[in-house]
């Protein structure tokens, strides 16, 4: 299918990753001498292997109601994708992918250190990847400020929703490697999906999680926050 006609468009992802950082989040693990060396190693892997990759789609939404909003006939229930929403002439779904290369590195299922490491590598690349396209997302469209929201993130959107997301893209996803399942999952593991929408708010979904150590956490769940947008005093 020729994603132009759906107005879909690809962007292929720099690979990026800063080792300390990765370091850093392994540090808290015991025997991380050994994690170091290993992390080190596969960094160096992935920098050469590593293909993270985006999909997004230029799109106009229409607030139903506070519960509904609708993308290009496609309708999703959300009470806070609602309210972000509402005044928004443009908004920009997205699939991100830190790839399947590195799900094909040849790493034991045994190497317990190995795979701990390799999984940060990819959450890193990935968190990285849906980073670089806010930012093209940004540059490209002269806006100032974006925000997304991720299917599954928060209660208020369940990963359920990735299913009419996805049928946004009408099968176009395949051609960054990605699959969805009938429950809603996606393969590579290492994928988000989402929406991207111009924001001046600071609106940062990550303070309606209770997920504390979430590595992609950019700020604190704010309870005051949750009940201004929801009415209760839980995600």
């Amino acid at each position: 299918m020729d994603t132009k006609e759906k107005n879909i468009h690809r962007v292929d992802i720099p690979v990026e990753l800063d080792e300390e950082r990765i370091i850093k989040l392994l540090r808290t693990r015991k025997g991380s001498s050994r994690l170091e060396q290993a992390a080190r190693e596969l960094i160096e892997i992935a920098r050469g292997a590593a293909r993270p990759k985006a999909l997004y789609q230029v799109s106009h939404p229409h607030v139903i109601d506070g519960d509904t909003v609708d993308i290009d006939g496609t309708r999703f229930t959300s009470r806070i994708l609602s309210r972000c929403l509402t005044g928004v002439d443009t908004v920009y779904p997205f699939i991100a992918t830190a790839g399947r290369e590195l799900d094909e590195l040849p790493v034991p299922p045994g190497d317990l250190w190995r795979q701990l490491c390799l999984d940060t590598v990819k959450t890193v690349l990935l968190v990285g990847a849906v980073d670089y396209l806010s930012g093209y997302i940004n540059e490209h469209f002269s806006i100032p400020h974006t925000s997304h929201m991720n299917p599954g993130e928060i209660e208020d959107w369940p990963l359920s929703q990735q299913l009419p997301l996805f049928r946004l893209f009408d099968g176009t996803e395949k051609d960054i490697g990605v699959t969805l399942s009938k429950s809603g999952v996606m393969k590579p593991v290492k994928s988000r999906s989402g929406i991207l929408f111009p924001d001046d708010t600071g609106f940062v979904s990550c303070r309606f999680c209770t997920q504390s150590r979430c590595p992609g956490r950019s700020a604190a769940y704010d309870p005051a926050l949750v009940k201004e947008y929801l009415g209760t005093g839980a995600a």
